[in-house]
């Protein structure tokens, strides 16, 4: 309520978003309509519900922040504005170091970016209390989130044995080792990014877990642990294919691999249509190992990812695919996304950057398939 009614001068929106998880909550949500109503400030809240079992705490903070988006999106607003305060920053600190993150950022930043949107926190200057003191002055209506006070959560318990016992010059020096770390943090992943530059992805060159964990986040924006990523680099040492949820990671004759996971491919044609489709393209024009000659007979053909057991006819004989990619040394998690193209009678015919099977070769090819 503080930030509100510093803002309730500016041209804002208020959004609210109530969980109906407390007694109090409808209450909370009254005063925030109170006041919206009073100074002709549009409100919308939003009251959504769990569906799935699981961790309370991290389901609302995407929710609220994606409602914060939906709204910022619908209305062209650039700036969100959140009342994150001092003891809220100290709070997020020691959660971060108790769990072991490693973080981009250790606490909260003044300013940070959610999904293209800028998140504002100007009341990381001031603490609960002085937040508090400043509605008491004002004669600004508040609510206290009796949550709060439980120690069911680890944040809770973190802010009653820790934040709540410091005093304030207690707390300013803790700002500082904070600000401390961060810059030398910073330091540290400036250094990182320079080596991964012209880093030739090999496992052995890799000075430490820290440079592994800088190039998963460029890729993945995902944090991992120091934990996570030393039993990475055991498994790294030889070739192996890890799955790491909507991604890939592979060290193949020591180099290594990352691949956003796609969908499956199966497309089929009734007639030669030109064009560009999920995960591949057909031109009129190309590389000669890009070139096919298809004729009528050949259709319906069928697009799709390559199969255990999938063969083709070359002009140096039949070979399974698997064979080739083999052959080639080409790793497995490019294989887990390479094209077949099938004909009406099952045959393979082609393979994207092999080429076309015997039959199907001209001088003149009418169809270029480009992966």
């Amino acid at each position: 309520m503080a930030l509100l009614a510093k803002l309730c001068d500016k041209k804002v929106i208020v959004a609210h978003v109530n969980y109906h998880k407390r007694d109090t909550a409808d209450r909370d949500e009254q005063i925030v309509r109170n006041f919206c109503d009073q100074h002709h400030l549009p409100l919308f809240v939003y009251a959504p519900k769990q569906e799935k079992a699981g961790n309370f705490q991290s389901w609302a903070r995407q929710v609220r922040y994606d409602f914060f988006v939906e709204l910022a999106l619908k209305y062209h607003i650039d700036t969100i504005y959140v009342a994150h305060q001092k003891d809220d920053l100290l709070e997020t600190y020691f959660f971060q170091k108790q769990r072991h993150m490693l973080c981009e950022t250790y606490g909260l930043k003044t300013e940070s970016m959610y999904k293209g949107i800028r998140i504002c926190r100007p009341l990381l200057g001031l603490g609960k209390r002085e937040c508090m003191q400043y509605c008491l002055d004002h004669g600004i209506p508040f609510g206290i989130d009796e949550s709060n006070l439980k120690d069911d959560y680890t944040r809770n318990q973190i802010r009653h044995s820790l934040v709540d016992t410091l005093s304030e010059d207690q707390k300013e020096e803790w700002l500082h080792t904070i600000e401390k770390e961060n810059r030398e943090w910073n330091t540290k992943r400036e250094q990182i990014s320079l080596f991964l530059d012209t880093w030739d992805r090999s496992v052995d060159s890799l000075p430490d877990w820290l440079f592994l964990e800088e190039w998963l986040f460029q890729f993945t924006q995902k944090r991992f642990s120091k934990k996570e990523c030393m039993d990475l680099m055991k498994q790294l040492q030889s070739d192996t294919l890890i799955d790491l949820g909507d991604y890939d990671l592979e060290s193949y004759h020591k180099k290594l691999y990352l691949q956003k996971k796609k969908k499956p491919v199966f497309i089929q044609l009734t007639s030669l249509k030109y064009g560009q489709y999920e995960g591949f393209s057909i031109e009129k024009t190309g590389r000669k190992i890009e070139g096919i000659t298809l004729y009528p007979k050949d259709f319906p053909i069928t697009i799709r990812n390559v199969q255990a057991g999938d063969k083709i006819e070359m002009v140096w004989g039949t070979k399974k695919i698997h064979r080739i990619f083999i052959d080639r040394k080409i790793p497995r998690i490019l294989r887990k996304n390479w094209l077949v193209v099938e004909n009406s009678k099952k045959r393979i015919i082609f393979v994207p950057k092999i080429g076309c099977d015997v039959q199907h070769f001209s001088v003149k090819p009418n169809a270029f398939m480009i992966q």
